[in-house]
Parts: structure tokens; sequence; C-alpha cells
């Protein structure tokens, strides 16, 4: 039974056609990638899913409800939480007060402003940040800022969590723990959809992969599938990774 499942979804940007006819399903409990070339449509996949876009037309079905066109906070209320491509944290929050945001106005929101910050701390620990709780935003690293960015989702109680490039601008090292970490998440009991430009980290991680080019679903199936796939190969991976 699909967890998620995305139909005929199209999305333009005046004469350009950013996602065209998209169809593709996840279960629950599965690690999905999503590839392709700059520009092929997968950031605005995960914000039309997120709702920080509205499609032209097609259906977004989450947990059996289909969310396309509802606000972020809605679906994010409904248990969809991502990350971003360029970090979105609050510069002059600290780092506890950037999760708590996320406890307070996730999946089950509260006024209960203790325990809001217990559950923050909570979140900072699983991705080994809680020693940065009193630090602004803006003072942390790159890696800690990645890693605040993923603590605020977890934070609202996700079911489904969209990440896009998380492993961007790390080293070898720490895309290596990221990977790990998302292997944990995954098996807490949360399904994730995974953008990321890193081959060797997206073939390690994924359950399945789908592939985009100019808006269109061009490749599906098992990693070991999709690295022998001549289309991908010839519009993304090239034959070193072949």
């Amino acid at each position: 039974m699909s967890f998620l499942k995305v139909e005929r979804l199209c999305k333009s940007f005046g004469g350009l056609m950013a996602v065209h006819n998209l169809e593709f399903e996840i279960k629950e409990g599965e690690i999905i990638g999503l590839i392709g070339p700059n520009g092929s449509g997968k950031t605005t996949t995960l914000n039309l899913i997120t709702g920080f876009l509205k499609p032209n037309s097609g259906t977004i079905i989450f947990a059996g409800e289909n969310v396309a066109g509802l606000p972020p906070y809605r679906v994010c209320q409904k248990g969809i939480a991502r990350t971003f491509q360029l970090t979105k944290s609050f510069p002059n929050f600290t780092a506890l007060q950037n999760v708590m945001v996320g406890r307070v106005y996730g999946r089950e929101p509260t006024t209960n402003l203790k325990a809001a910050a217990e559950e923050a701390r909570e979140s900072l620990q699983r991705v080994g940040l809680l020693d940065k709780e009193k630090v602004l935003a803006k003072d942390l690293t790159l890696m800690e800022r990645k890693q605040l960015e993923l603590a605020r989702a977890l934070a609202t109680k996700p079911r489904l969590l969209l990440l896009d490039e998380l492993m961007a601008g790390l080293n070898p090292g720490e895309a290596e723990e990221a990977m790990q970490l998302i292997k944990q998440i995954r098996d807490s009991g949360v399904t994730i959809l995974v953008v990321e430009h890193i081959v060797k980290a997206i073939l390690g991680l994924s359950d399945r992969i789908i592939v985009l080019d100019y808006g269109e679903k061009i490749a599906e199936g098992l990693p070991e599938e999709i690295v022998r796939n001549p289309q991908v190969i010839e519009v993304y991976l090239g034959k070193a990774h072949a």
C-alpha cells in the first residue's frame, strides 16, 4: 500500500515546465532516492509535496489524503517535514529555540514550552548537537547548521521526512556520519525521500531510486538497476559511475 502517491503532477514557471506528469509511489518505511542533473525538478518536487509551491495539476496523496496545494504548516501538521538545500534556520535564535519552533508548531502542536524544550533537547541529542543548544544558529558551522535543520524537522514528529542535499558541502567523514544517522531515523519508523548528488551516498542509502530529467521521470528501480541504466548513465551518472 502506498504511503505517498504522486499522480500526474505538473508545475510550470511561465513557459518552463519544471515538473511534468510526474508519478511515483513510496511505501511506508522506505528510503527513496531522488536524483537527476541540476535543474531536473528535484527540489521543485519537494517544494510541491511540502506546500511551498502549488501544482498546476495533479495529486499528492499522503496517508490516504490529497495534500496538494495545502500551505506548508498544514502539510507539516499532517506529518511531512523537510530540510532545505540552503539551511533556513532562525539566525538569532539559539539552537534549542530553533528546534523548539519545530516542536511547538509540528504534527502535535503544543503550548507547553517546558515540555517542548525537553523534547527539543532530545532531537538535538539525536543529531549530535546537544552541546550547542545555547549557541546562536548564525554562529554554528555548516555541518552544525545542517544538523540543526534536521533536528528541527525531527522535532515536528514527522511520518515522512524529505531531505534536500543534506550532505552537500560535508567532508567524507561527515557524510558517512550523516548516512548512518539517516538510516537510524528510518529504523525509528520515519519514511524518507532524499535528494542527493553524492552518488556513493544515494546508492548506499536508497531502497529504490527515482531519476528525473527536465521534470520527467526517466527511470525508477533498485540502486543496482539504476547504475546500469543506459539513459541514466548518459544524462546523469556518466561512465565513471556505471
